[in-house]
Parts: structure tokens; sequence; C-alpha cells
């Protein structure tokens, strides 16, 4: 039974137009039990009491048991192509990422600001499916884009930083040592300069290696975000 994202207070739920459709779509009717999230990490069975082609509303009949993540990931990903970028919302949102940060780094790609508004739209209707697809209750933040320097300067969690030129400090074994939130930064398509892998150090973010094969860009983040919450 896939889920669907609603509004709820107290025991009342409603749905968005959009949402509501879905339920047409899926030939759903009044009177039927569904699976509902709030997008905040919270599940529900409810009864749906109304339903048309412009909102959906019913009552919550129990909560029902939410996963329990490992880690609070924040994934600092740097511009990639579009394709790319998109695969990296919805194969981490997946994997339990709670906040993504597209970063402005030296080779990454240069129009990520272009358009922003509509990327943006875009990539929180990604996150949103992805969490329908694989019952993930809680809808990830994605903020703005900064630069690099910005967001080594404003970080508050512990951080690893995956470079394809170190090969002695495994991100297995680093990631195990952190607490209950970290984040992670994962390089463009051309790599991070080597600059910016020292003012990284400067601020206390390690670099580590996934391996010895040279992962794609989205590849590594999905990898990593998976590897955070084992």
């Amino acid at each position: 039974m896939p889920q669907y994202l609603a509004e709820i207070k107290q025991n009342v739920f409603t749905m968005s137009k959009e949402e509501a459709r879905h339920l047409k779509v899926a030939r759903i009717h009044t009177g039927e039990e569904i699976k509902i999230f709030d997008g905040k990490g919270n599940k529900y069975l409810a009864l749906i009491g109304e339903l048309s082609d412009k909102s959906a509303c019913g009552e919550i009949i129990k909560t029902l048991p939410a996963p329990h993540l490992k880690r609070e990931v924040h994934l600092y990903f740097s511009a990639v192509a579009r394709a790319a970028a998109e695969d990296i919302i919805d194969k981490c949102t997946q994997a339990g990422v709670s906040r993504f940060v597209p970063v402005l780094s030296r080779y990454s790609e240069k129009d990520l600001l272009k358009k922003w508004t509509t990327k943006h739209e875009r990539w929180n209707q990604l996150a949103l499916a992805a969490c329908k697809q694989c019952e993930n209750p809680s809808v990830p933040v994605i903020e703005e884009p900064i630069t690099f320097e910005e967001a080594v300067k404003t970080l508050s969690v512990p951080a690893l930083i995956c470079y394809e030129d170190e090969h002695k400090t495994p991100f297995f074994k680093e990631i195990a040592s952190i607490g209950s939130q970290t984040a992670i930064f994962i390089g463009p398509e051309g790599g991070y300069a080597e600059e910016e892998i020292s003012l990284s150090k400067k601020y206390n973010i390690k670099p580590v290696t996934l391996g010895q094969n040279i992962l794609r860009a989205e590849t590594a983040a999905a990898v990593a975000c998976w590897a955070a919450q084992q």
C-alpha cells in the first residue's frame, strides 16, 4: 500500500489537490483505508471520509511504526549535470538524507543558479516522490546553493569529505565513530581542487575514501548516504 502526504491536525487529515488526484488515479474511494505521512517522520493508517478532484480528508485510525534512522545526514553535494543531480536527490532521499545543500565548488557545473526556482521545485517533487515510493515519512529539506567556502565555514555537525586522492582513511571506518548527526561532502564530476581539500581540513573536515574505484558523483553520494545509516 503506497503512502500519501497529508496535513494532520489532531485526528483529522486533509490532502492537497495533487495528492487527491493521486488517490483518484489509484482508484481509491471514500470509505477505504490508506497510509498517510506528515513529512516530519510520522505515519498513520487513515480512513477517507471525503474525496473529490480538489481535495481529500478523513480520520486517523492509528499511528503506524516509522523507520528509525541511525543518523541525521546533511548531504553537501557539488553542482553536477541535471540528470546526475536529480539522481542524487532521488536515491539519497531513499537512503534517508535529512538535508540537501547544493555547493558551488571550483569544478562544479556553473549553471546551477540559472532558473534555480524551477530546479528547486523539481527537486522537491523528486524528493517527495522518493519518500512516497520507499515509505520514508520524512521529506528532506533542500537548501539554496552556497559556495564551498560558505559550506565548510558554517558547519555545525561532524563532517567527512569524499576525495578520490585519499587512499588511507576509509569512509566506513570514520562514519562509525560519528554520532547522531553528520555532514557528507561529495565532489563534482571533475573532483575537488587541492585548495578546497586544504580548506576543508582547516575546518576539521576529514577526507575519506569510498574504495579503490573512482565513482560517479551520484553513485558516491548514494553509497555514502546509505553507509551512514548502517
